[in-house]
């Protein structure tokens, strides 16, 4: 209100009222050391007793009860809030693992659903501030060797091909005879024997399997085992050593003369390894793979050609050596790459890898490669057991018709079955073999499902 509105009369008692306040201000301020130099505080540290003054403690006393209180009303609703927010986030992290119960049918020997809690806990950071470097922000270094090796390899392959229509029909059966046999040496041996632990062989049977995977070269059976392992408890994360969400090239090749990232080093240290430790087997070959594979990879497939039909030396190293790694190289390459890509999903559609019969059919029975992912354990690595596709399966049983395997380990039907329901693309069932089972011609059918018969007696009319 202003000035010139105030009657006159009421004027004088105002300006008494003003100047006892401003009285007892400058006293307050003499006598008092000036902790706070707001009004607020001077008013409550005077002594006047005045009803102008009463009033104006009042009104500043009822403005900070009102600050007090709207702060106290503020904290409340920032903490239920956060208890909101808290709240929310158990509840979204009960759903998705209530989710991942449902997709992964779990049971108390669902090993699969085991695998996978362990792994989420290793590649759970200890700070999430301080999470790993994801594969954008990391940049990988060539490694010169070994990628002149992979380019020696490649080209000398294309000039052995070259030679081969050359080559005397002996020595073209005896690359076909050595791909073959190799190929036997890394599926049955390296793969489901030494990663995967699928099966139990005798001391005669792991011998030769050793010596067929190291016609092979593909590095030792120990190193290969261990980026195994880990590719399949981290698939398709930075510690999975040919992940394939890194694009195709990296997943079939490039991971071969690329610096790993650091955390396929780091889960190479922790993955257990114990079992192949005490296999002296493994650990011979491991000890002298340099002078075994210069015998049994480059001597051997070469030299013989050479000694036994007189095959020219330098054709015969070209094809037996150069061509025929590169064609058992780029094959267990198509697992990595092609088999993670292009397919169907029936027993995972959340997972890259995928069926691949043309792999299947190149790799000796390794493209069944969706199945095998969510059962790795499984010695056939495919549901059906089909020896046209899976020519591993059939020397596997082979071997233990004759006591040189036991312990082939299955998985049940019922298993697969949940599975598939739960997690598939639903292309298993589309299958002939699925196509007219438990079919039925109408009502009365001895073949109607008990639960269908007792669901059609409350539909009746």
């Amino acid at each position: 209100m202003c000035l010139s509105t105030i009657p006159i009369a009421n004027e004088t008692k105002e300006q008494t009222a003003a100047s006892t306040i401003i009285a007892s201000t400058s006293t307050a301020t003499t006598t008092t050391p000036p902790t706070c130099s707001s009004s607020q505080c001077v008013l409550n540290r005077s002594s006047s007793s005045s009803p102008a003054t009463q009033r104006l403690q009042t009104d500043c006393n009822g403005n900070n009860n009102e600050v007090n209180q709207n702060s106290i009303k503020q904290r409340k609703q920032q903490n239920i809030l956060n208890g909101g927010q808290q709240q929310q986030q158990q509840q979204q992290q009960h759903v998705q693992t209530k989710c991942l119960d449902d997709n992964l049918g779990y049971n108390e020997e669902n090993a699969v659903y085991k695998e996978l809690i362990k792994a989420k806990e290793l590649l759970m950071p200890a700070n999430i501030a301080e999470a790993t470097l994801d594969h954008e922000e990391h940049q990988p270094k060539i490694r010169w060797l070994d990628l002149m090796a992979q380019l020696f390899l490649h080209v000398g392959g294309l000039y052995g091909f070259y030679l081969l229509f050359s080559a005397k029909l002996l020595t073209f059966l005896w690359v076909i005879i050595t791909i073959w046999v190799s190929g036997i040496g890394i599926t049955a041996g390296a793969h489901r024997l030494w990663s995967h632990k699928s099966y139990n062989a005798s001391l005669t049977l792991r011998i030769l399997l050793m010596f067929l995977f190291t016609i092979a070269g593909q590095r030792d059976a120990y190193t290969w085992a261990l980026d195994h392992r880990i590719h399949h408890k981290f698939s398709e994360t930075d510690a999975d050593p040919h992940n394939a969400k890194r694009g195709f090239f990296f997943a079939h090749v490039g991971w071969l003369f690329l610096t790993p990232h650091p955390n396929v080093v780091e889960k190479r240290k922790i993955i257990d390894m114990s079992d192949l430790e005490r296999d002296p087997v493994v650990m011979f070959q491991r000890r002298w793979f340099i002078p075994l594979f210069a015998i049994c990879s480059i001597g051997l497939p070469a030299l013989i050609p050479w000694l036994q039909w007189d095959e020219c030396l330098w054709r015969s190293f070209w094809i037996n050596f150069n061509m025929r790694f590169c064609c058992t190289l780029n094959v267990a390459f198509f697992v990595n790459s092609v088999a993670h890509m292009w397919g169907r999903k029936p027993y995972d559609k959340n997972i890259s890898p995928v069926e691949s019969p043309m792999v299947s059919f190149l790799a000796l029975g390794e493209g069944w490669h969706n199945y095998h992912h969510v059962f790795p354990w499984d010695y056939k690595t495919g549901e059906f057991g089909n020896y046209k596709l899976n020519v591993t399966t059939a020397f596997i049983d082979i071997c233990a018709k004759f006591g040189l395997a036991n312990g082939r380990k299955l998985v049940s039907c019922d298993m697969i079955k949940r599975r598939a329901l739960k997690c598939g693309d639903g292309s298993r069932f589309l299958t002939d073999e699925f196509a007219h089972k438990n079919q039925v011609w109408g009502y009365g059918d001895k073949d109607l499902l008990p639960e269908d018969l007792q669901e059609l007696s409350k539909m009746t009319k």
